[in-house]
């Protein structure tokens, strides 16, 4: 099996890490993100990455567009840096891979609450937080994609 970082770069993202063979996972959040990779080295994994889009929309200030365009580039910078291929999946294909419909007129909250339902259904046997949901959503997308 083909191992994977995922990685949602939003400023609570979190990311999960699926490890070949006995498919173990770990998670956490951005912070332990450099933990992670000093710890597993050069192992041959892709880190799948959230491409987050230029315009965030009037409903998002642009002070936290621009926390969020920072975190992006730190993420994929950090892979990059340690040498690790990088994949950028838009947040509405693996959303659609996920089978969860669109936002619509849901509310932050309540979309955040359908995306982590789903990432437990997928995943009943992990402690799946609101930080790390849209991350084992996008190890989903990659595993089905084989990215």
């Amino acid at each position: 099996m083909k191992q994977f970082l995922c990685i949602d770069p939003g400023m609570s993202g979190g990311w999960v890490f699926q490890q070949h063979g006995d498919g173990a996972r770990m998670s956490g959040g951005n912070d332990e993100l450099v933990e992670l990779l000093k710890r597993i080295g050069r192992q041959d994994f892709t880190a799948v990455i959230e491409k987050v889009p230029p315009f965030v929309g009037r409903a998002i200030p642009s002070s936290a567009s621009f926390k969020l365009g920072y975190s992006y580039g730190w993420c994929v910078g950090i892979c990059q840096g340690y040498g690790v291929p990088v994949v950028l999946v838009p947040p509405q294909t693996w959303q659609k891979s996920a089978g969860v419909g669109v936002k619509g007129d849901r509310s932050s909250a309540e979309w955040k609450r359908v995306l982590k339902g789903e990432a437990e259904r997928r995943y009943p046997f992990d402690k799946i937080t609101l930080q790390t949901s849209d991350a084992y959503l996008l190890l989903s997308h990659a595993i089905q994609h084989s990215l």
